[in-house]
């Protein structure tokens, strides 16, 4: 898959005409393995999120809630995790979480049974009690959150994750 894309992405570079048909073609729909668009990002989960300087003091700026920023770099300060988010500029730890994108999508099956609905959790990995996925259904994801220990959790909904262990199937797509 690969060689196939690169070898088009030669093909395309090397004449002047293919770059002409390129222009004029529409986007195509092929799989791969695994697609993740580069970098790091923190999405505010607090209702407003205080922005702090590299020493850990406040500032006078506030991120509003849901907002997404990219991750220049974390930074413990004071035993937590801060996102630089600009020059000077950290998020804390605990109004946001770090993610990276990944749109896929997924089937999920609980790894207590096939018949079990499958567990779901908030950003702070906490399992909700009041939902669950049924067994052997699909759902479309789009960032990957991990445990301090690496294991992936799926965004399915806002602040609904799914854990990687009760995922059975996951398939990728890209626009090229």
């Amino acid at each position: 898959m690969k060689k196939s894309i690169l070898f088009l992405v030669c093909a395309l570079l090397g004449t002047g005409s293919a770059l002409t048909t390129a222009a004029t073609t529409s986007v195509t729909n092929v799989s791969a393995q695994s697609v993740t668009q580069k970098g790091n990002y923190a999405l505010v989960t607090a209702d407003q999120a205080q922005i702090y300087d590299q020493n850990g003091s406040k500032t006078d700026i506030a991120l509003q809630g849901n907002s997404a920023w990219k991750v220049a770099k974390t930074q413990n300060i004071n035993g937590t995790d801060y996102y630089q988010v600009a020059p000077n500029e950290f998020l804390s730890s605990k109004d946001s979480v770090a993610y990276k994108n990944r749109h896929m999508t997924i089937k999920v099956q609980s790894v207590d049974g096939p018949d079990k609905s499958v567990n779901v959790y908030d950003h702070n990995l906490v399992q909700k009690n009041d939902v669950s996925l049924q067994p052997n259904s699909q759902w479309a994801t789009d960032i990957v959150i991990n445990t301090s220990n690496g294991m992936p959790f799926l965004r399915i909904a806002p602040d609904e994750y799914v854990a990687m262990y009760d995922v059975v199937e996951q398939s990728f797509t890209a626009n090229i």
